[in-house]
């Protein structure tokens, strides 16, 4: 808890004093909400476009039954769909609501014994040569400084047996102007609290970092308020490979989105296509 004047002006990327704690019990039991919530695709998309989804990484991923890592699941919305389609799928997440979630759908599905879920962290996960592919899907990689990104890739390619696939979703950058956009509302409950507050939400694309934060604020009536924030360090298209090579990793296709067509510069997001170099892992 703070006073709002003592906040800085601007946000700063990946300040440690309130950068989201994906791992948080309260946090994540919130998250869920909004991982469930069809009302929007904040947080997990809607099941009509995870089922289109689960249609294009059919095409992309080897025939089941093949084990596949599902890498920062959420609330396995898509690890279960891949299990009805018959792979084995590992699902891993920091955040132990999401992961407590998708065990119970799994259950639910009569998929439990092709799922199996875990918490782990992806900056610290070992699961050596364990999978014939796997997915890092909605821009989760972005939520780590660019410092990190790399030792996260490095750690899902030796997941990997040889030639397996690895698909991330990657965003190029927002969908805002550079600079700062403010917003206000009164929220009867939000990531920040359960009970009724001011919530004052700010977003800021710095275009020269690549940088994009995404900050709230929660003001109760006694003048007190909570911040939390959300960063991301965004890729430029032309870094991508490099950043896979770095990581030990050789890209071997980029999609704009989700469409069979070829990413580029001019893409909002892309789908990366990449497999363990053999000779190059760190």
């Amino acid at each position: 808890m703070t006073r709002p004047s003592r906040l800085e002006a601007w946000p700063r990327a990946f300040d440690p004093r309130i950068e989201l704690d994906w791992g948080d019990p309260v946090v994540s039991r919130r998250l869920l909400r909004e991982h469930l919530d069809q009302d929007h695709d904040g947080a997990s998309r809607r099941v009509s476009v995870i089922d289109g989804h689960v249609r294009r990484l059919l095409r992309l991923l080897p025939r089941p039954p093949a084990d596949l890592l599902d890498a920062a699941c959420g609330p396995g919305l898509y690890s279960v769909r891949l299990a009805n389609a018959g792979f084995r799928v590992t699902a891993l997440d920091i955040g132990p609501a999401v992961v407590a979630h998708a065990r119970r759908l799994a259950r639910n599905a009569d998929v439990s014994d092709r799922v199996h879920t875990r918490v782990a962290d992806l900056r610290t996960f070992d699961d050596r040569d364990a999978f014939d592919g796997a997915v890092l899907i909605y821009h989760v990689l972005e939520a780590f400084p660019r410092r990190t990104q790399r030792s996260v890739l490095r750690r899902l390619a030796r997941s990997l047996r040889a030639s397996a696939p690895l698909l991330v979703e990657m965003r190029l950058r927002p969908d805002q102007p550079e600079g700062r956009i403010s917003s206000w509302d009164v929220a009867p409950r939000s990531l920040l609290s359960d009970r009724r507050h001011l919530l004052l939400v700010e977003t800021v694309h710095d275009r020269a970092r690549n940088t994009y934060v995404l900050r709230e604020t929660a003001v109760f009536d006694d003048g007190t308020a909570a911040v939390q924030q959300t960063s991301s360090a965004l890729t430029r298209f032309d870094d991508i490979r490099p950043l896979f090579a770095r990581a030990g990793m050789r890209v071997d296709a980029i999609h704009d989105g989700w469409t069979r067509s070829r990413g580029s510069s001019l893409s909002e997001s892309v789908l990366v296509v990449a497999r363990r170099a053999e000779k190059g892992l760190p």
